[in-house]
């Protein structure tokens, strides 16, 4: 992992020094509403925050592909007191840095009533979650397991709006392809969270993410 890691970074540094025509780089941060499939709650309550470097390469008019090397907060937050009288809430806390490679498509050929929407862009992806800590808290005890896996691979969906030369605001819905825990082959799992099947044939625990960005080009 941290080999992994020295790589991204070097990579990455390697990408923001080409600075020419075509290339750009800047600064992200923002926020994250989140919950897990899987872990038997629903509904997006976890509230983190992101925040990193992207650069990119201005491929032609229509397309963009960016890399990014973010801290991002996931995980999942239940204040279900109906069910759990007298507890404390339900929490599972997970803290990736985040790699992720978008491409991002500029709706520049599109108008709508006469208004030309080249200041909107279409984002579709894939990134590399590494994690660098977790904190799990049921009933008020805290789970001192470790059962979450370090390497978790996800889609990214999204668009990103101008607000000037050089700010964007970003919107993007990031989910988990593989189980962010050891898979099962049943959905019921030790009696206390149903697993949840996506992709592959195998039951497992999903992070689903909504982020709320401003990207600054320097």
């Amino acid at each position: 992992m941290k080999k992994l890691l020295f790589l991204a970074i070097i990579a990455f540094s390697f990408a923001t020094t080409i600075y020419g025509q075509n290339f750009y780089g800047g600064l992200v941060a923002g926020g994250t509403m989140s919950q897990i499939g899987g872990d038997g709650r629903g509904g997006f309550h976890k509230v983190g925050i992101v925040g990193g470097a992207f650069a990119g390469l201005k491929l032609n008019e229509d397309f963009d592909i960016q890399m990014e090397l973010k801290y991002i907060q996931k995980g999942s937050l239940s204040n279900d007191f109906e069910s759990f009288p007298g507890s404390d809430p339900f929490l599972i806390k997970l803290d990736y840095i985040d790699l992720p490679i978008v491409m991002s498509y500029n709706l520049n050929k599109i108008n709508i009533n006469d208004v030309n929407l080249k200041w909107m862009k279409l984002e579709f992806g894939l990134s590399l979650d590494v994690l660098v800590n977790a904190r799990q808290k049921i009933l008020g005890q805290i789970v001192l397991s470790d059962p979450w896996n370090r390497l978790v691979v996800n889609t990214v969906l999204g668009v990103r709006v101008d607000v000037r030369e050089n700010l964007e605001v970003g919107l993007r819905s990031i989910n988990s392809m593989t189980s962010i825990c050891p898979v099962s082959k049943y959905p019921y799992n030790n009696g206390v969270v149903n697993y949840v099947r996506r992709l592959f044939p195998f039951y497992g625990m999903f992070n689903d993410v909504v982020q709320l960005s401003i990207y600054w080009k320097i």
